[in-house]
C-alpha cells in the first residue's frame, strides 16, 4: 500500500506524496508463502475489495474540534498476469481491457472500432506503466526477428532466416551497446529482457532503430509515450489520445502483418480513457515501488531475519518492513536521485503544463 494524497473537501492538497514510487512509503498489507495461483489471486482480491469498502471513517480530535478523514483506495500495484485473472483474460495473448484476439489486432485498422470497447470496471487497475518499458521493448524485439520475412506466423525453413536474424541483432546490441537481449539468465530467473535494459535501449532512439531496422519515428513516439505514462505529472487524456491515434495508424501502415502486443495495444487504445479515470498521475499509481520492495524482502530474509521458524522469518521481515515504510519518518527524509530532464514532446502531453523541458524527471 502506498499513500499518494490528502485532500480537503474543497480538493485542496493537504500532503502529497513526492515520492509515490519510492519503497520508503510502500508498506506491506500481507506476506504470504504460498503459490501464486489464480484462485489465490481472486481470494485475495476479493478479500481487498471487500476490506476497502468497510474502512470506516478515521476521527482525529485536533483542538476543540474534529477532523474525519475517509479513503479511496485503488489496486494498481499489480502485473501483466494478475490483471489477465483479475479481468477474466483466458489468453496472454488478448486485450485485458477489450478481449480484442491478435487476427483482429492484425485486421482492424480503426483506432475507434466498437471492438476496442472496454469491458465494464477494467480501467481501475492503472496501465502497469513500469513493465510497459519491458513489453513495449520485446514487442520491438519480436517485429525485429521477423522484418525481413514480414511474418507473423513462422514455420518451417522460415525459422533458421528468423533465428539468423535475431543471432545478428543480439550481435549488435552487444557491439553497440553492450546490452545481452533475449538470452536466459543463468540462474533460471527469466531472460535479460528487463526494465534497466529497454530503458537503456530506448534512451538512443536512432540507435535501437538501426539496429532493429524498425522506423525511428515509430520508436521515437513509443518513447515518449512510454516516459509520459511514467511520469508524475497529469496528463492531457486528450492530447494524449490524439498522439496515440497518430502511432497507432504510423504502426498499421507499416507493419500491418504482425499483430500489436496486448500491452502496446492497451496503452495505445485504452491509455486516454485510463489516464481520464485516474484522480492522480497515472504514473503515481506503477508498480515500481512494489517490485523494488521484493528485492528488500529477499534480502531481509536471508540477514535480517531469525530462522528458527518460517513464522519467525516472515514475521521479522514483515515487521522491518513496516519500519522502513512508516511515511511519517520517510517525510523527514530526503534522497539524492540521477533525474533525467523530461523531453519537450513529454511536455506537450501534459495537462497545463508548468514546467519548461529539461528541468524534470522521469
Amino acid at each position: 500500500m502506498i499513500p499518494i494524497k490528502m485532500i480537503d473537501q474543497k480538493q485542496r492538497v493537504i500532503w502529497l506524496n513526492k515520492s509515490p514510487q519510492s519503497i520508503r512509503f510502500c508498506r506491506p498489507v500481507k506476506i504470504a508463502y504460498v503459490k501464486e495461483t489464480t484462485s489465490l489471486i481472486l481470494k485475495e482480491n476479493e478479500n481487498l475489495d471487500n476490506q476497502i469498502k468497510n474502512l470506516d471513517i478515521y476521527v482525529h480530535p485536533y483542538q476543540s474540534a474534529e477532523i474525519f478523514v475517509k479513503f479511496d483506495g485503488h489496486l494498481t500495484l499489480i502485473d501483466g498476469k494478475v490483471l489477465n485473472i483479475l479481468t477474466g483474460t483466458k489468453s496472454c495473448q488478448l486485450c485485458p481491457m477489450c478481449g480484442a484476439k491478435p487476427t483482429q489486432l492484425l485486421t482492424i485498422t480503426d483506432f475507434n472500432s466498437k471492438t476496442f470497447d472496454m469491458k465494464p470496471h477494467t480501467d481501475q487497475y492503472g496501465l502497469s506503466s513500469l513493465h510497459a518499458w519491458i513489453r513495449f521493448f520485446e514487442f520491438l524485439l519480436k517485429i525485429s526477428f521477423r522484418i525481413e520475412l514480414r511474418k507473423w506466423h513462422v514455420k518451417g525453413n522460415d525459422k533458421i532466416e528468423l533465428e539468423a536474424r535475431k543471432h545478428k541483432v543480439q550481435a549488435a546490441f552487444w557491439n553497440d551497446l553492450g546490452l545481452h537481449v533475449d538470452k536466459p539468465r543463468q540462474n533460471g530467473s527469466g531472460n535479460t529482457n528487463d526494465g534497466n535494459t529497454a530503458r537503456r535501449a530506448f534512451s538512443n532512439p536512432k540507435l535501437l532503430s538501426s539496429i532493429l531496422g524498425i522506423d525511428h519515428s515509430l520508436i521515437q513516439r513509443l518513447h515518449v509515450i512510454l516516459i509520459a505514462i511514467n511520469c508524475h505529472y497529469p496528463i492531457n487524456s486528450e492530447k494524449f489520445r490524439i498522439f496515440c491515434s497518430e502511432t497507432f495508424s504510423m504502426y498499421m501502415a507499416n507493419y500491418f502483418w504482425y499483430p500489436m502486443s496486448p500491452t502496446v495495444h492497451k496503452v495505445l487504445v485504452h491509455g486516454y480513457i485510463i489516464i481520464e479515470k485516474t484522480i492522480v498521475p497515472v504514473g503515481s499509481l506503477a508498480e515500481s515501488a512494489s517490485e523494488a520492495r521484493h528485492k528488500l524482502f529477499k534480502a531481509d530474509r536471508k540477514d535480517h531475519a531469525r530462522k528458527c521458524s518460517r513464522v519467525d522469518n516472515m514475521s521479522d521481515v514483515f515487521h522491518r518492513a513496516m519500519d522502513s515504510s512508516d511515511p511519517l519518518l520517510s517525510s523527514f527524509c530526503s534522497t539524492k536521485t540521477n533525474r533525467m530532464p523530461l523531453p519537450a514532446e513529454v511536455v506537450d502531453l501534459l495537462d497545463s503544463p508548468i514546467i519548461s523541458p529539461g528541468t524534470e524527471d522521469r
